[in-house]
């Protein structure tokens, strides 16, 4: 085992009295990212689940008002998803889910990279319907034709911006091999890239109809093959049971 898995391992076990605790409101959001990487590297944690009813009264206490929170066993707190992410995978004891091979690990970083531009490209025509104002629209009690401009952009990017982003993934699927984004086995980039592309099956947004992605048939299989990973099927199923 390299000298970095160990540090990552004792950061995320300290003396095995305390777990770590990941702090996020009850829905997957850019936390289910985390825990899915914590779960194969055979990490317990605890996942605290903060109600959204009382997250004003909580948001005082976190480091810089957002959540996700990763509180280790010596008390320091994690605040960003991706270091999160990237600590979670050094922390694999098999080397796989962030692999210390450098050329590898670029291959990893380079698919979180797109990873980030397809949540950012994405993010406007979710957030609009939220937070208008940041858009130079009115507030959503004095924004009458808000559901024609929300349309018009969620659209615009399932139609448009979607085949463009889902075409640069099945390209390095087919580049490296044809089974993960970055070869043979399951890192993180996999994880985040899965959830990134798994929520427009989920039918959450309006306008976003659950099929989009029966387009893409590459993507679907690969979809399949994190699924089917035995440590992520694990922890779907334990998810499932609770």
């Amino acid at each position: 085992m390299s000298t970095s898995i160990q540090e990552a391992r004792a950061l995320l076990l300290g003396d095995g009295a305390t777990r770590p605790k990941l702090a996020y409101f009850a829905i997957e959001g850019v936390a289910e990212q985390v825990r899915i990487a914590l779960s194969v590297a055979g990490i317990p944690f605890d996942d605290v689940a903060i109600p959204f009813a009382e997250w004003q009264s909580h948001k005082s206490s976190t480091k810089f008002g957002q959540l996700p929170e990763m509180t280790l066993p010596d008390g320091t707190i994690v605040t960003d998803s991706m270091a999160m992410l990237r600590l979670a995978g050094e922390a694999d004891e098999e080397g796989k889910l962030y692999p210390a091979n450098i050329a590898l690990r670029i291959k990893v970083e380079s698919a979180l990279g797109l990873v980030g531009d397809l949540t950012r490209a994405w993010s406007p025509a979710l957030a609009i319907s939220m937070r208008p104002e940041r858009f130079g629209y009115p507030s959503k009690e004095e924004w009458t034709d808000a559901d024609v401009i929300v349309k018009k952009l969620r659209v615009n990017f399932i139609e448009n911006e979607l085949p463009r982003f889902m075409q640069y993934f099945a390209g390095l699927i087919k580049e490296n091999g044809g089974h993960f984004l970055t070869g043979e086995h399951l890192t993180i980039a996999d994880i985040s890239a899965y959830q990134a592309i798994h929520y427009f099956r989920r039918g959450l947004a309006d306008h976003v109809p659950a099929d989009c992605l029966e387009k893409y048939p590459e993507i679907l299989e690969w979809m399949g093959r994190v699924e089917g990973h035995e440590k992520v099927a694990a922890y779907k199923a334990s998810k499932q049971a609770k």
